[in-house]
C-alpha cells in the first residue's frame, strides 16, 4: 500500500535517528496548545474540547509545513495540566491560553501518603486517552495517526505539584522525601506512556519533557534526576527516545548522555558545536534555531539565515534535525515556519 504522504515524513524522521544519519536532515517541531490555537484562530477551549476544531488545526498544520515532521504529532494534551491533574490540583481555564495548574494543597507530606494516580482513572488523563480513541479514524486518512507518546518528566510534574521553588529547596531541606516523591511521578510517566501507546498501531517513540532537571546542578542532577530519566527510557527499548529539554545548562549535558536518549530538543543558548563536545557523537540533536528572536519576532531574511547557517553545520555536528531551540513558541508566524521548512527541503 502506498505511504500518504505525512507517513513518508515520519518514515524519513524515523530512518534518520535510527540511522544517527548525518548527511541528511529534515525539519521537526513540537507543536502544541500554545501554539496552535492562536495560528489557527480558534478558541484555545474550543483547541481542547471539540474535536473537529482540534482535528482542523492539526489538519491545517500539515497542510501549510508539508515535509515537517512533528513531535509527537497529534497530541492530545491540556498544556501542562494532565499529569497533575491526577491528584486533583485546581486547575485554571482561559480562552487565549493554555490551563495553568495551581498547587497542591496538602503538600509535600501528603502527596506521599496518596497513591500513585491511574491515567485510566485519574484526572483529565482519561479524558485524554479518550479522545485518542476517538479521533484516530478520521487522522487515519491523513496518515497523521498518532506514533508517539508523550509525557511531562517527574521533575516537571513535581514542580507543578508543589512549584519550582518549593521542589528545589526540597532537594535540601528534604532530600529523601523528594526522591520518594520523584519516584511516584516516574512511576506515573512510565504508566501515561503506557497507556498512550496501548492506542496506538506501530508506535515508534516516546517524548519526555522536563525543562526542571536543567535548574540542578551536575551531581544534584544524578541524584535527583538523571536515574529517573534512565527507568522511563528503559521502559521503553525498542522505541526512539526523545528528551526535551531547554533550560539553558550545559553543566548537565555529560550527565543527560547517559539517560538513554535518542534525540534531544535543547536550548538555542547552547551552540551545536557545545552541544556535540559534550554529548558525544550519537545523539540526534534537535534544534538550535532562536524560537522568539528569530522565529517569531525575525523576518523571513533573518530566519533564512538561521537555517541556512545550521544546515551548513549539519555534516560536522549532525545527526542533527533542524527545530526551534525548544518547541513552536505562541505568536510564531507560520510563514517564518514555512521559510525554514522551504531552506530545508
Amino acid at each position: 500500500m502506498e505511504q500518504k504522504p505525512y507517513q513518508q515524513t515520519l518514515a524519513k524522521f524515523e530512518t534518520i535517528v535510527r540511522n544517527k544519519a548525518k548527511d541528511q536532515t529534515m525539519v521537526a517541531l513540537i507543536i502544541d496548545s500554545p501554539w496552535l490555537p492562536g495560528y489557527a484562530g480558534v478558541n484555545t477551549l474550543d483547541f481542547y474540547f471539540d474535536r473537529q476544531t482540534w482535528l482542523d488545526a492539526y489538519f491545517k498544520a500539515l497542510e501549510d509545513l508539508p515535509g515537517v515532521a512533528f513531535v509527537p504529532g497529534a497530541w492530545v494534551e491540556f498544556g501542562m495540566a494532565a499529569e497533575p491533574s491526577g491528584w486533583a490540583v485546581p486547575i485554571q481555564w482561559s480562552e487565549d491560553s493554555p490551563p495553568a495548574v495551581r498547587h497542591y494543597t496538602g503538600g509535600l507530606l501528603a502527596l506521599l501518603e496518596a497513591d500513585v494516580p491511574d491515567p485510566e482513572t485519574d484526572g483529565l488523563m482519561p479524558v485524554i486517552l479518550r479522545q485518542y480513541d476517538a479521533v484516530i479514524p478520521a487522522l487515519e486518512p491523513k496518515g497523521l495517526t498518532p506514533r508517539m507518546a508523550a509525557a511531562r518528566g517527574p521533575l516537571a510534574v513535581a514542580s507543578h505539584l508543589l512549584g519550582v521553588t518549593e521542589l528545589l529547596l526540597t532537594t535540601k531541606t528534604e532530600p529523601q522525601n523528594c526522591i520518594s516523591l520523584l519516584e511516584k511521578t516516574t512511576d506515573l510517566c512510565i504508566r501515561w506512556l503506557q497507556c498512550q501507546l496501548k492506542r496506538m498501531d506501530s508506535p515508534i517513540g516516546v517524548l519526555v519533557l522536563d525543562d526542571v532537571v536543567g535548574m540542578l546542578n551536575p551531581d544534584d542532577a544524578e541524584k535527583f534526576a538523571l536515574p529517573l530519566l534512565r527507568r522511563i527510557f528503559d521502559s521503553f527499548p525498542d522505541l526512539i527516545h526523545i528528551y526535551h529539554n531547554d533550560t539553558p545548562n550545559e553543566n548537565i549535558f555529560r550527565g543527560l548522555s547517559t539517560i538513554g536518549m535518542d534525540v534531544f530538543n535543547f536550548s538555542h543558548e547552547i551552540d551545536v558545536e557545545r552541544a556535540r563536545e559534550l554529548l558525544g557523537p550519537d545523539i540526534v540533536l534537535m534544534g538550535n534555531i532562536p524560537p522568539l528572536d528569530v522565529l517569531v519576532r525575525g523576518s523571513a531574511e533573518q530566519v533564512r539565515r538561521a537555517a541556512q547557517d545550521l544546515l551548513q553545520k549539519v555534516t560536522d555536528f549532525g545527526p542533527l534535525l533542524i527545530s526551534p531551540g525548544g518547541g513552536v513558541s505562541p505568536g510564531t508566524p507560520i510563514e517564518n515556519l514555512q521559510v525554514m521548512a522551504e531552506v530545508v527541503n
